[in-house]
């Protein structure tokens, strides 16, 4: 094939639309992103891989370094998923991108040998279908190879013999995904990602009725996959960040391509795809990463913000993304959507705590700023493998750095690992009797679920409510709910209750972020970060506390150990736990000071039962709040609950008695839960 019969459309229908231009822009904008590709594409030239990109699905920490033959289908440590990351060559991007910001020809070099060995010496046949052909990796490869050759299309090297040879392979990766990628699929983000890969393919060849069927046939199954896949709320539905923005990136590539060659998109996709990006926004750390939730690692959202400011025009993703349009998305798009991204206004986005009913999970944040302080309370549906039996979990970021947090993923094999991770014990949720409420057969199927209940938030002027519960013990008679109170800026109030009759041993699981120290006396613990300190106010009778070793991954191959306490109470029927939580600056942060208060009935001029309200007294510096918490119907006839003389008709209160006279009482209060 001609070189010019390959390239037949301008650059500005396709990636890298000005590669030259772009690697300026790099150099001057993203000056560490750069030397980080140039270190990695020097490593692939010598056959030494090590995948830690930002977005490497499955990121590696020991290199695979070949003396000789390159093994396509090595699988160090047992672990298939290297043989996945290892096939998507995401390194010929980097190769590429290494070749316009230095004008050396190793880069080309190193690229044509690679993708000729590949071609050579992998075919696809019933022993690589699982592996290097396997289905998922089949669709990457249409976005980094079609990407890739457009960054060498310029050197000499690229010959036309080569290019037939790409050619028929690209093809083939297509044929295999028109085959194989039909309906079963729809549901995972699997066939968003094979179908932006064939959509690619279709644009990255030179036009015919074939490469117009695919782009048919491509169109067609990712709107009805979105569709499926993601909710309005914008999540993607696997409960998974990392998932949730592999489908997004894949969808938005499709657009801008579409866009660029003047192919109309199905109704309502654009629109599905701009929803996530804003689910990234709404559940975005301080720090501009995502939570570990689910199979998810900590990785910046920086890049995917500001992609997405870019293509749906959204002034507050540019405000918490970067002034500057990210690495790839420079070269991706190109001077003329750099220059439309830096003249966008940026405005700060109006809303703050965000609730996402259709998935279960709230986010309670104090501010946008970088030292804020969020709470994320996941209530939500199992939905796939990527999930953990993480109901009624609670992260907790205090002063912009995380307190309390959720485990990652660390591995897909079946080991003990993966299984620590991913169970009840390792969320900072709570379990009954030491069972767990979710059963993983394997990394992937899970059979025994619970279903969420009970879900509400509240937003009031001095404080925000969330609750939720789920069904996992109800055969056994057994109810559990967890309600969360924050009294803004920085007290959170978590109050679990177990309906249950018999005796039983109730347990509050709390892990903390790796490298903190953590120490407990009494009823109280104290956790001190790198800039942030925080207290926690057990205040159940007869609650012991057990501090243990814990273990928490950050990304894909990686894990470490981590602080964790456990809260246990042994009791008889009804059971509910009470912990206030504060803390800040560690210069400046002091334990609020917290202790239950007795409550009466108004009408009947009697102290109620634990079992059926509690209420609790609140200071922190010259702040003051009484809590009333109602666990069961209390309210007979024309009747109220008194604490600390406040009296409330809500089913959850909470009184500001900051600078109250003494012996006044406070009526009504700010009704979270009626």
């Amino acid at each position: 094939m001609k070189i010019q019969e390959f390239f037949d459309r301008p650059d500005s229908c396709y990636f890298v639309p000005n590669a030259a231009a772009a690697a300026s822009y790099c150099k001057e904008h993203w000056p560490q992103e750069a030397e980080h590709i140039l270190r990695i594409s020097d490593e692939v030239c010598g056959n030494y891989f090590l995948f830690d990109l930002n977005w490497d699905m499955e990121r590696t920490y020991d290199p695979v370094v070949f003396e000789g033959e390159i093994d396509w289908s090595i699988m160090p440590k047992g672990d298939p998923e290297f043989v996945w990351q290892f096939n998507r060559h995401r390194f010929f991007i980097c190769l590429g991108q290494a070749y316009l910001l230095t004008g050396d020809e190793k880069y080309v070099k190193g690229f044509l040998r690679l993708a000729e060995d590949w071609m050579s010496r992998v075919p696809l046949n019933e022993k690589t279908q699982q592996g290097p052909w396997r289905m998922l990796e089949t669709g990457l490869r249409g976005e980094t190879w079609t990407k890739a050759i457009r960054y060498f299309k310029d050197s000499e090297l690229i010959t036309e013999e080569f290019l037939d040879r790409f050619t028929a392979c690209l093809a083939a990766h297509a044929e295999r995904l028109v085959e194989m990628g039909g309906d079963a699929r729809l549901q995972s983000n699997w066939c968003v990602l094979e179908n932006s890969g064939l959509f690619e393919i279709a644009l990255g060849l030179p036009r015919n009725e074939r490469t117009q069927e695919w782009i048919r046939i491509a169109l067609d199954r990712l709107d009805r996959s979105s569709q499926i896949q993601v909710y309005e709320d914008g999540s993607q539905w696997e409960q998974s960040p990392m998932y949730h923005n592999e489908v997004y990136h894949c969808l938005c590539c499709c657009i801008y391509l579409a866009r660029a060659n003047g192919i109309p998109l199905p109704a309502g996709m654009e629109e599905r795809v701009h929803r996530m990006a804003r689910a990234d926004m709404l559940w975005m750390k301080p720090d501009r990463h995502q939570f570990t939730h689910g199979d998810s690692d900590d990785t910046d959202l920086t890049d995917v913000l500001a992609m997405g400011a870019y293509l749906f025009a959204d002034p507050e993703l540019k405000y918490i993304s970067s002034p500057y349009m990210d690495f790839e998305s420079a070269w991706d798009f190109g001077p003329e959507a750099w220059k439309e991204y830096e003249a966008m206004e940026a405005a700060e986005p109006q809303l703050r705590s965000a609730v996402m009913e259709d998935s279960g999970n709230y986010y309670l944040r104090e501010s946008w700023e970088k030292d804020a302080n969020l709470l994320h309370f996941a209530c939500g549906a199992m939905s796939t493998g990527h999930c953990h039996g993480d109901k009624l979990h609670v992260s907790l970021v205090l002063n912009g750095e995380d307190v309390l947090v959720d485990g990652g993923r660390a591995t897909y094999m079946d080991v003990p690992l993966r299984f620590e991770l991913k169970d009840n014990t390792g969320h900072n949720t709570t379990t009954v009797d030491g069972k767990s409420f979710t059963t993983f057969d394997s990394s992937w199927y899970t059979s025994g679920l619970s279903l969420p209940v009970n879900r509400c938030f509240r937003k009031g002027g001095i404080a925000e409510y969330v609750q939720g519960g789920h069904l996992g013990y109800i055969q056994e008679g057994i109810f559990v709910n967890r309600r969360v109170i924050w009294i803004r800026p920085d007290i959170y109030v978590i109050n679990d209750e177990f309906y249950a009759e018999g005796s039983h041993t109730f347990r509050q699981f709390f892990h903390f972020a790796a490298g903190s120290r953590v120490e407990a006396d009494g009823d109280r613990a104290v956790f001190e970060g790198r800039k942030t300190k925080a207290f926690l106010s057990f205040l159940t009778p007869g609650c012991v506390l057990e501090t243990a070793e814990g273990v928490c991954s950050g990304h894909y191959n990686q894990s470490e150990s981590n602080p964790l306490l456990r809260a246990v109470l042994e009791k008889e029927g009804f059971a509910s736990m009470i912990t206030v939580i504060n803390g800040g600056a560690a210069a400046e942060a002091q334990p609020a000071r917290a202790e239950l208060l007795e409550v009466f009935h108004h009408t009947e001029d009697r102290a109620v039962t634990d079992r059926e309200a509690q209420a609790l007294q609140i200071s922190l510096g010259d702040r003051s709040y009484v809590v009333i918490i109602c666990h069961d119907e209390v309210f007979r006839s024309s009747d109220a609950v008194i604490a600390g003389n406040c009296m409330a008709t809500g089913n959850v209160s909470v009184f500001d008695t900051t600078g109250r006279k003494e012996g006044e009482r406070l009526y009504g209060g700010e009704v979270l839960h009626v």
